[in-house]
This record gives structure tokens, sequence and C-alpha cells, in this order.
């Protein structure tokens, strides 16, 4: 201990002569350590920290798929849920949740637009947290209104914390019910929940409207789990083989269905970050490197007077945690503010990202990333040292100029090194910026810009039937497009990127031979007059849907181009009918195709479109619908007062709100552009200390060539010519650099670019462009102490030596 306490003096006392070069170390190693850190915490709130559930590791997601091609909405039927509740699987309880919007009114008579859910049996108890207060009755009477449990935040927001709230009266302007019981204080899935409702599963229901959760006994691997799913989905296939045939069940770790898509991207950018604290230690050793060759003298004074090289490389060792603490405690600091940024930015929008703590996890980690910096920054120059006998020291510390090669050759592996690093790290970037920019640039099949939204529900005994409900829409509409400013105006139930409902349902095309063991199917959305042109999807044939499409007239539809080309083959689509249905086909319900337009990405800017036709409301009127605006003018005030007036005739209790669509365009990549964003700091940062790096290795070379470069000029050479030399040695190390970091890029990019966006590893465009950034970075930063040396004054030189 006394030997290490003396240590740490002597290293402090040695960087306190020098200052700037601490400053320089410990800046540079805050800038890993911090982004490293910043990161780390992020994917540790996202990814590592367990839900707020017992054994939180056995609850998964559900979802299904079909083997065969066809589309289907991926969640589960009643019966696929209530067979995975056999006491003989592995699973505790599986159960079921299906959304809808609602409105809320508030004791004042507010309305306030809020989404219930309906829940099967058990589903509380599947998390495992016991109820605040009540819950579900065991057995609910028959007919007899539902009940609500709400969630400790509206407990305490709507009731002040009431502790007798269970019993009181609940108001929503399609139902009035009355509170069940208060969700656990941490329960919170789905996230942001604040009312559930209970209903019964039909053992014989087949509608795939619900999404599943289940809990796995303890000790049960997924695998297993798994091989059971697969006997139960074959089971409920014999005995509903329209509705299951082929599909299987999907299960994943409930923290990975909610983070989703953020997840990979997280685990990208920790590398990346990984990376650059690689390139800050680099950046730091050389400069150890340049400082021990400096120091040459005393060291080899120190091993003449007896000192062991082992306790010579422990001093050096120590300096560089010293430094490396140092950076650590910056980088902790500038990475919780890093993170305090982010989640003003919007990060908190994001899964599981709503509060980034920094817990234990994450301490321990920036303490491991503060031992790994020290050890990797003092490896290469205590390695030097004990590596070289004390002749070699004594010369290195003397006037010779060949007596630093040692030394300059491990700066410039370091540096061949540092360069490989930064152009990965640009690449890393290059791809993120490509991903985003393509799904950004993919054409979602309509025009987002000036564009707007909003969502009624036609409910209440206003609105008795399909006659009302379709004229009260139909007038709002009128009304609608009578406003200033406004040149469209149409609605549809299944808007775009919301993720809506949607059916998905078998198609079976007059004509074609019936074939029930390869039965097409597609999507099916409602759609009003006039919704195409609002929208801006092209019309590619035929007609719109018009006021003479009502109840008593020819069913007609309109499909998309995937629906005419996959299964229309070649025939002239306005020429066709279909029928439809699940989980069988209706042959009485005929649809008669007078239109086809273009494809439109759903579900996501990600995925192509998929099969779909639509059919008009006059056919068919849905109670819950969204309106589209089309508003050349662009958005102002005194338009969304209009159009919230307008809506609240049809019902003053309607909770409205107007969102612009290129607003939901943009949260639909926002957590891609969130890596993007992420990767375009580091990469900056990565050139900037590549640029540091290779000035330093560069100005340090020179330095030790003054008396070589002196005799040169007074030889006859020009400084023309002593600029090339010192240039060529800077050319070298970044092309051999650039050539090791392509290689390396390649190889990342393998493994990340499937996780990407229409990205390709081999991309030319990103590849050359990182590796000719750094290149040109790298020969900028060589020029100017090539053009200093270049300069000297050979008798000043020759005469000071």
């Amino acid at each position: 201990m006394s030997i290490l306490v003396q240590d740490l003096r002597f290293a402090l006392r040695t960087l306190r002569r020098t200052p700037a070069f601490p400053l320089a170390a410990i800046g540079t190693l805050a800038i890993g350590i911090g982004a490293t850190t910043a990161i780390f915490s992020t994917v540790n709130a996202a990814l590592l920290n367990p839900l707020p559930y017992p054994d939180a590791r056995n609850l998964y997601s559900l979802r299904t798929a079909l083997t065969d091609g066809r589309v289907t909405t991926g969640n589960l039927s009643a019966v696929e849920i209530l067979r995975l509740n056999d006491p003989s699987l592995s699973i505790v309880r599986a159960a079921g949740l299906a959304g809808n919007d609602v409105t809320l009114l508030r004791s004042d008579g507010t309305p306030m637009k809020t989404k219930a859910y309906a829940v099967s049996e058990g589903f509380f108890e599947l998390f495992g947290l016991p109820m605040t207060l009540g819950g579900f009755a065991q057995q609910p009477t028959p007919n007899a209104p539902p009940t609500v449990v709400i969630s400790y935040r509206t407990w305490q927001d709507l009731y002040g914390g009431d502790p007798a709230v269970v019993g009181r009266p609940l108001r929503f302007a399609e139902i009035t019910t009355s509170v069940a019981g208060v969700a656990p204080r941490n329960f919170d899935t789905p996230h942001g929940a604040n009312f559930w409702f209970q209903i019964p599963l039909d053992p014989k229901g087949v509608g795939h409207i619900l999404e599943g959760f289940m809990r796995l006994k303890p000790g049960t691997t997924i695998e297993r789990a798994r091989s059971e799913m697969a006997g139960v989905m074959a089971s409920v296939a014999r005995d509903f083989p329209e509705s299951a045939r082929a599909r299987i069940y999907v299960a994943r770790p409930l923290v990975e269905s909610i983070v989703g898509e953020l997840g990979p991207i997280l685990i990208v950018v920790l590398a990346a970050t990984g990376v650059l604290l690689a390139l800050a230690c680099v950046n730091v050793t050389n400069l150890l490197l340049a400082r021990g060759a400096a120091r040459a003298r005393e060291m080899a004074v120190r091993v003449a007077l007896g000192a062991a090289r082992g306790r010579i490389v422990r001093q050096l060792l120590t300096e560089s945690m010293v430094l490396a603490t140092a950076g650590a405690v910056l980088g902790v600091a500038a990475a919780y503010a890093f993170v305090r940024l982010l989640l003003v930015m919007g990060a908190s929008d994001l899964p599981r990202l709503d509060a980034v703590s920094f817990d234990g996890r994450v301490l321990l980690f920036a303490l491991g990333a503060l031992v790994v910096s020290g050890v990797l920054v003092g490896f290469a120059p205590a390695l030097r040292l004990a590596a070289t006998d004390v002749r070699a020291l004594m010369n290195e510390g003397g006037r010779s100029a060949s007596g630093g090669r040692g030394t300059a050759r491990w700066l410039g592996a370091m540096t061949i090194a540092e360069i490989a690093l930064a152009v990965t790290l640009v690449a890393g970037a290059g791809w993120l910026v490509r991903s985003f920019d393509n799904l950004r640039t993919t054409d979602p099949g309509f025009t987002a810009e000036n564009r707007l939204i909003l969502d009624v529900s036609l409910l209440g005994p206003n609105f008795r039937d399909n006659a009302t409900v379709h004229a009260a829409l139909t007038g709002l509409l009128d009304r609608l497009r009578t406003l200033g400013g406004v040149a469209a105006a149409a609605s549809t139930l299944n808007f775009p990127l919301r993720g809506g409902p949607e059916n998905s349902l078998f198609v079976r095309v007059q004509g074609d031979p019936m074939d029930s063991a390869h039965q097409f199917n597609s999507r099916q959305r409602v759609a009003s007059p006039g919704f195409f042109e609002a929208m801006g999807i092209d019309l590619v044939a035929g007609r719109d849907f018009n006021e003479h499409d009502h109840p008593e007239s020819t069913r007609v539809a309109i499909v998309n181009r995937t629906f005419a080309r996959r299964y229309l083959q070649g025939r002239d689509p306005l020429t066709v009918r279909f029928t439809a249905g699940y989980p069988e086909i209706n042959p009485r319900t005929v649809w008669t195709i007078v239109g086809v337009v273009d494809d439109v990405r759903q579900r996501s800017l990600s995925v192509p479109g998929e099969p779909a036709y639509y059919t008009s409301h006059g056919q068919g009127t849905p109670r819950r619908q969204t309106i589209v605006v089309h508003a050349p003018g662009g958005d102002s005030a005194a338009l969304r007062s209009a159009l919230v007036g307008e809506a609240r005739k049809l019902a003053p209790q309607m909770a409205v709100d107007v969102e612009r669509v290129s607003d939901l365009v943009g949260s639909t990549i926002s957590r891609q552009q969130l890596g993007m964003t992420l990767m375009l700091w580091f990469g900056a940062a990565a050139v900037a200390l590549a640029a540091v790096g290779i000035y330093g290795v560069i100005a340090y070379v020179a330095a030790q060539r003054r008396s070589e470069v002196a005799i040169r000029l007074s030889l006859g050479a020009t400084p023309g010519s002593v600029f090339r030399l010192m240039l060529r040695q800077g050319r070298t190390m970044a092309a051999i650099g650039a050539a090791i970091g392509v290689l390396a890029a390649y190889l990342a990019g393998r493994v990340v670019s499937s996780r990407l966006y229409e990205v390709s590893a081999s991309d030319p465009i990103v590849l050359s462009g990182a590796a000719a950034l750094v290149i040109a970075i790298a020969l900028l930063a060589t020029v100017i102490p090539a053009w200093r040396v270049a300069r000297l004054d050979p008798a000043r030189v020759l005469w000071s030596d």
C-alpha cells in the first residue's frame, strides 16, 4: 500500500509539471468513457433493467404468424389463448387484450380522448403484482354492465387516491360503468394504459383480434414452451382448419416486444461507442508514447540506479490509471448531462426511456471502462520500456536522430489503428444515415404534407343504426369541405401507420377453381368517397366510390396494385368479382371491382404494401372513423378550431384532437432518427480524435527529425522536397489505416446490415466516403506540422544542437 501511495504521489507530481498533457489525455478519455456510459445507461434502461413484475424473465408476448406467405393481423383468437391455459402445459397462464378508443367524461363534463383495453380473465394475475384495491369479480354477473379497473395514476388524478373508490361510477361517452379496482402502482401494460375491462372469451372464437401474453412456469425453457405451443396450434388447426392452417405461435420476451425496433438500434450504437472508446484509448496511448520518449533519459537513469523494470512499468500504469480515473469522473458527469439532453430531444417518448437512471449497473460499467481504458492506454508505453535495454533508453534520451525509431514505429502502428477505427465508426454513421434516409424517402403511397386528421366516434342514442351513422358522417364531411382552406375531406376506418383495426379475410376470385388448401387472403379497409383524393393516393384505373354506392346497390370494392398483381394474374381488374369472408367465405357476399389504387404502406414504412381491398362506407359505415382533411394552405389555429367545432356539432361530448399527418409519419421513424443522430455525433468525435492523434504523431516525428531536416536543407534540399517527404509518411499511414478500416467496416456491416433498412455492408458510397473523409482529415492534420518543419532555419537548428 505504501508503494502504491508513493506511485500515486509521483504520478500526480509528474503530471502537474506539464498540465497540457494530462488535460488533453483526460479530455480525450472523458469523451470515450462518457459516450459509452451514456449509451449503456439507455441500453440498461431499455433492455437490461427488469420489468416491474415478479420473475419478469418468464413473461412473454404472443403473436401468430402464417407460414405460407398469406397476410395476417398477427393477433390471436380466443380459442388460441384459452387452449394455452391447459394445466398440463409449461405455461402458468395466458391472457389476451384488445384496445378501443373511448371518451372519458370528467366530473365537470370535459371530454378526454383515451384508450380502454378489454382483457381476458386472469390478465392481472398473469403479471403477478397484487392489486392496489379490489379487482375483477371471478364470476361476472350475466348481462351486467362491465366494470373497469383503473390505473394507479388515474386513481390519484381523478379520485385523489380515495380508498373508497371501488364501486364509484365512471362515465364514458360510450357507457357509464363503475370502478372494480385499482391496478398495481407499477403496472404499465400496455404502456400508458389507464382503463381495463374484463371480457369473456368464446371457446369457439376464431377471430384474430387479441394481443397475447403468457407466463411460463419457473425453470421452463422457451424451447420447451414453443414445442408445446406447436402441439396446441396443431390441435386448434384440427378443430378449426380454416382459421389455424399454417399458423404458428410467435413468443418473444416481453421486454423485447415492448422495446421493439429500438433495441437493435441501441445495440448498434453501443458497439459504436465501444469503437469510439478504443479510439480515445489509442489517442491517449500515442500521447503517452510520445511523452515516454521525452522521459527516456529519466527512465534510463532510474534503471541504472537499480530500479526494476517491473517497478517502472507499474509506475507508468499508475499514471495511466490516474488519467483514466480523472477521465472517467469527468466522463460520467458528461454522460449524465448527455442523457438529460437526449431525453429533452425526444428520447423520453420512446419505450422504456421515460426514466433513464444512473444505477449501480451503470456505475459498475463506468468503473469497468475506467479499468480497461487505464490498462489499454498504459500497456503500449509500458511494454515499449520493458522491452528496451538501458543503452537504448539512453540513446533515445540523447540527441541521436535515430534514437526514437522504436517509439516512432509504435506511434505509427497506433496511428494506423486510430485511422482504421475512425473509418469503421464513420462508416457505421454512414449506414445509419443511409438507413434513415431510405426510410425517410420511402414513398408511403400517400401525401403527408398539408394533411390533418381527427378521430370521430358516432356512438350513443343519436346514432341508432347504420343509416343515421352514415347520414351524420356524410353531413360532417360535406360541412368540412366548405371550410376555408380545405380542399378535400374524407374518412376511413384504417388510417395508415396508426396500427388501427384491419380485417384479414379469405378471398376467392370468381372463375378460379376452388382450393380450400390454398386460399388467397387480403386486408379489408373502409373508406369514404374522396378518400384517395384527400390522401393523395393515385387512382390507377377505374373510379372512386360515390354517393350511389349504398347498401341497396351492387357491392363495390377498390383493390390495390398488389392485390391485382398477385391474385388477378393479368386479368383486367375492372371485369373481376370476388367473394370474401372469415373463417369461411360467404358465397353470397360478392364484391365487384370498380377501381385500382396504388399500394399504401399501412403497418410501417419498412413493410411493403400487402394485398388489400377497400369498401365504401356507404355500404357499411363504422361508428369510429378517422377524418383526413387536405389543407393546401397548411395548418392553422383557426382551421383546427373550425374542424373541432364542426365535429362537436355531432356530439358535444366528443373529444377531438387534430394531428398533422406529417407528424404521424415522422413519429414512426423517431427511433431510427435517434440512432442516426447519435452515430453522427460519434462519427464527428472519431474524426476529431483521429485528426488530433495524427497531428500529434507527425509533429512528434518532425521534432525528432529536426537535425536531419536541417542538414538536408543545408546540403541543398528545397523546402518543397522536405514538405513532400514529411507528407509522404502521413499519407502512407493514412492509406494503410484506411484499407484496414474499410475491411473492418465491411465485416461489421455484415453483422449490423440485417438490423437496418435496405442497407448493404458492401455499399461503395458508404465505405469509400468514410475512407475518403478520414484520409482527407488525416492529410490535413499532416500538412500543418510538415509545413512547419519545411520552413526551418538550418543555421539556427544546427547552432542550437
